[in-house]
Formats: C-alpha cells, structure tokens, sequence
C-alpha cells in the first residue's frame, strides 16, 4: 500500500480482509481475485468464471461459498 500511495495507484488488487479494510480506510479503490475473473469474463478474456473458480478451490484457496454464488450470479453461469 505504500508502494501504491508513492506510485499513486488507481486500483489496488486484494484479498485479505484487514489489508482490504486499512486500504479503504486510506481511500484507495479495491478489487479482488473475484473482481479481476469477473472483468476478465466482461472482456472476452475467459470463458467461464465458475471453472476457475472450482481450479481456486480445489488447489486450496479458500473462497467462501457465498461469495462464489454471488460471483457466478454475477457473471451469468447459473
């Protein structure tokens, strides 16, 4: 975050909950893994969110199960 204040970064890129709450604090704009797979299906980039999201977790990323129906929701691979 410091490195992103120097640089003055448009978007930081986060997961982890505490660093996600002090970066909001500082006022700086968030996305998550989450939030770059949706982008990415927005752009033609992938497919299928809801693929990768099944590769995160099975290779052990945690993801909780709400936040992965909201994702798929989301990106409209119900």
């Amino acid at each position: 975050m410091i490195l992103a204040k120097e640089q003055n970064a448009d978007l930081i890129i986060m997961d982890e909950i505490m660093g996600r709450r002090y970066a909001k604090q500082l006022g700086f704009n968030l996305t998550g893994t989450i939030g770059i797979l949706l982008k990415s299906k927005e752009n033609g980039l992938i497919e299928s969110i809801k693929d990768l999201l099944t590769e995160l977790t099975k290779k052990g990323t945690w993801i909780s199960p709400k936040l992965i129906s909201k994702a798929i929701k989301l990106s409209n691979e119900e």
